[in-house]
């Protein structure tokens, strides 16, 4: 099978058409799943496979990717790609990759994709055994907090970076070469030469992936490799001594870390339970600020140097940088707390290198707990074999160990190699170790060991990630009072004039009017009210989520976990008119504004007459209608962010996109600045009346979330619908609306899930009748 290089996929997609179709084998991983975001943002179609349905795919299929279940020919010869993308864990035997190296179509690796794509832009590289995911992933939240647009791809899910990869839609592929392009690059296929940074950061070199490299000194090679390659900032850590060996005193390059050597040192100063790390950074011999950062460990202090002296670099002053990174917490599987209560703590972690666990287990005994209780999944034969001897002693910090079989990542076992050697020459430092031979029973073994006061920490990049899930799920079952005394301390919090509720059914909050409960709701009286609400779900790590008006939202059956927060209260619901000026709320109804701007002789708002929510959700959704988007009238927003801080931007500062305006993913709109026209009211009114009109004779009057999906790039949504004869479309209480075809409405029947099913039924149809993948333009959220 013929592979192309890097270069060869960077000429190919530099000449294909929008819309092109590119097919990736393998596409749940957290790698592909990535690929196919920034494929979806360039305006490719995409279609793939993997064997299981998880997160990533469902994610994927919202967006319009077109992903099946199991690997067949089948799926892929209906596509025809115009390149087709692998991962390492698909073999060469694939049925897919046959087929399409049969018909001769573009095969490459994921890799060389990924650093074709970012020949197209001014990527910045994290590069280093440990410590990527959560560097990359902390370099690009930061960017976007800085009124950045970055491009990212992040080797996990990250709750504030969502999702884990994306491109700026306006800035196209072609057009984009000055477009900062965050990511994290693997060496453990080889493929790390295939990039070449504008700028770099090296967090750490040592002797991993053996099965790989011939041996230490090869790895070594390619890290110089990349180095020489990069042409801009190189960033490297001073603490580690590889490293020191390769670029200390080399010209053009900026070092990192505690050591006294390093160009940018960090001091911690605190570093208390459950509180964030306060360090200092030294620039040479001038403090260049104080920071915090809400990750916990030595490393992750040092981790976050690195960023701040690539962001210092980049020119951004330090008292920025530092409320950049502030509200950070983290990537999934990253010292990720999944349960915590008065009882126990738990924690997940990808850690399964020694130097890794030995790092985490330390940055979870600063915690305080009790006992420290670990279960660990070995990752490869071969990394167990060539490490076996520091695998023994990288526990010691664990009162009680449990060790699971190894997880072999598609490796054949070796001969001499188990856990059960591990688990021997581990006894043999004088540790005690209990062996699990299946993952079916180790919750159960860690549930009855476990005593109030301990933290439970999962450890290993397989699927050990399940059961630490599950134990957590079975612990929040288990504690049936929780969600009682929460509310009642939440409740104290807030003053009297705001609204707080429990298992608060969200069907009557939404337009469709269907979905489950919410576990609490609350409407803060005041922007005190709502900072306070907000440092409170984060300090306690309760999910949250922002509730307009309740259009164009579906919530699943299941309901939502955590808090919604709505901003109907009176206080978020005032506006003002000066001029040709409109300051308004995120609460006030787009029909309010229009209406008052119409009685004030201010036009440029009656496109907003008929647009069903609210000022603020509708800054998130940048809502349109009538061929005008709401931030055609922006002059500035004002908004707070995820601990509870006010700020203000103009319209100008503001990245926003078709049905979206990415600041507002991880910010709250408290209101904004419209720009209007002073005219002539009657006119106005002609004109409002005008668009009522074409709207209530083109649009249903049932309960609907208005349009359901996005309109592709050669037809409407609504007319492709009408052309395939699927008005009327019935599933229970759901139906295609006979008005329109972009609009699904309730009977007074219908269940989220209903909604959900013809959703599916109609993007089938569509993708048999005519390929095209429709995306859905509602936002679905909760449990199913």
């Amino acid at each position: 099978m013929t592979l192309l290089t890097t270069l060869q996929v960077r000429e190919l997609l530099a000449g294909l058409p929008p819309g092109s179709p590119v097919y990736l084998a393998g596409a749940g991983g957290c790698g592909m799943s990535g690929l196919a975001h920034l494929f979806l943002d360039l305006g490719f179609q995409v279609g793939g496979s993997d064997q299981q349905a998880n997160s990533e795919i469902q994610e994927l299929r919202q967006r319009g990717a077109r992903i099946h279940l199991g690997h067949d020919a089948a799926h892929i010869a209906g596509l025809c790609p115009a390149l087709v993308v692998f991962t390492p864990a698909i073999g060469s035997e694939n049925p897919e990759l046959r087929f399409a190296n049969v018909q001769g179509w573009p095969i490459a690796r994921r890799a060389c994709v990924l650093a074709a794509l970012t020949t197209f832009a001014s990527p910045v590289c994290v590069a280093g055994m440990h410590g990527k995911t959560t560097t990359s992933a902390l370099a690009a939240f930061a960017l976007k907090q800085l009124g950045g647009s970055p491009a990212y791809a992040i080797g996990a899910r990250v709750p504030q970076v969502k999702p884990h990869a994306g491109w700026s839609a306006s800035a196209g592929l072609i057009g984009s070469g000055d477009q900062l392009f965050v990511l994290e690059t693997d060496e453990s296929d080889g493929t790390l030469c295939e990039f070449r940074p504008r700028h770099a950061i090296l967090l750490n070199v040592d002797a991993e992936h053996l099965d790989h490299y011939a041996d230490f000194a090869a790895v070594l090679a390619d890290f110089r490799k990349f180095a020489s390659q990069t042409t801009g900032e190189l960033i490297w850590c001073a603490d580690d001594a590889n490293l020191v060996t390769h670029f200390a005193g080399r010209a053009g390059t900026t070092s990192f870390g505690y050591s006294l050597s390093a160009d940018y040192r960090c001091e911690i100063q605190t570093a208390l339970p459950d509180a964030p790390t306060r360090f200092e950074v030294w620039h040479r011999d001038s403090k260049l600020g104080g920071f915090a950062v809400r990750i916990f460990g030595e490393k992750n202090v040092s981790n976050a140097t690195a960023v701040i002296a690539l962001l210092h670099r980049l020119g951004h002053p330090p008292e920025e940088i530092a409320r950049a990174i502030d509200g950070f917490r983290g990537a999934a599987r990253r010292q990720q707390e999944l349960f915590r209560d008065s009882r126990f703590r738990v924690f997940d972690d990808y850690g399964h290198h020694p130097q890794e666990i030995r790092a985490v287990l330390e940055a979870m005994r600063r915690l305080r707990p009790q006992r420290l209780l670990v279960a660990f999944q070995p990752h490869r034969y071969t990394r167990t074999k060539h490490l076996l001897p520091e695998f023994t002693s990288c526990f010691t910090e664990a009162d009680q160990l449990w060790l699971a079989e190894i997880y072999a990542a598609s490796e054949p076992a070796i001969p001499g190699i188990s856990s059960d050697v591990l688990a021997d020459a581990i006894r043999a430092r004088g540790q005690a170790v209990e062996l699990v031979p299946d993952l079916l029973h180790l919750s159960g073994l860690v549930r009855a060991a476990m005593r109030p006061g301990d933290l439970v920490l999962f450890l290993g990049a397989g699927d050990i990630t399940q059961v630490a899930h599950a134990l957590a799920a079975q612990l929040r079952e288990e504690a049936p009072g929780r969600l009682e005394g929460i509310f009642h301390e939440l409740r104290g919090l807030l003053t009297s004039d705001s609204l707080l509720l429990k298992d608060e059914p969200l069907a009557r909050r939404t337009t469709l009017r269907v979905g489950g409960q919410a576990d609490l709701f609350a409407e803060p009286a005041s922007e005190a009210d709502l900072s306070a609400l907000l440092r409170f779900c984060n300090e306690r790590q309760i999910p949250f989520v922002l509730l307009g008006r309740g259009s164009n939202l579906l919530i699943r059956d299941g309901g939502i976990r955590g808090c919604v927060i709505s901003l109907a209260h009176p206080c978020f619901s005032q506006w003002q008119i000066v001029d040709d000026r409109m300051t308004a709320g995120a609460g006030v109804r787009l029909k309010t504004i229009a209406v008052e701007a119409r009685k004030h002789g201010l036009a440029g708002l009656e496109f907003l007459e008929g647009i069903p929510g609210s000022l603020g959700g509708s800054l998130r959704m940048n809502a349109g209608s009538m061929g005008s988007w709401l931030f055609d009238a922006v002059e500035s927003v004002r908004f707070m962010d995820y601990h509870g801080r006010v700020s203000e931007r103009a319209a100008s500062e503001v990245h926003v996109e078709y049905r979206g305006c990415p600041l507002f993913r991880n910010h709250i709109a408290l209101g904004a600045v419209l720009r209007g026209t002073v005219a002539d009211a009657g006119v106005i009114r002609e004109r409002m009346d005008t668009y009522s009109r074409k709207r209530w004779e083109s649009q249903p009057r049932q309960p609907s979330a208005g349009c359901i999906f996005k309109n592709p790039k050669t037809i409407g949504a609504g007319r492709l619908i009408d052309e395939l004869g699927l008005k009327g479309t019935r599933i229970g209480g759901a139906q295609v609306s006979e008005v329109h075809g972009n609009f699904i409405v309730n009977d007074g029947t219908a269940t989220a899930q209903d909604v959900l099913t013809l959703i599916e039924v109609v993007r089938e149809r569509v993708r048999a009748a005519r390929g095209i993948e429709l995306e859905t333009e509602v936002e679905i959220l909760g449990d199913g």
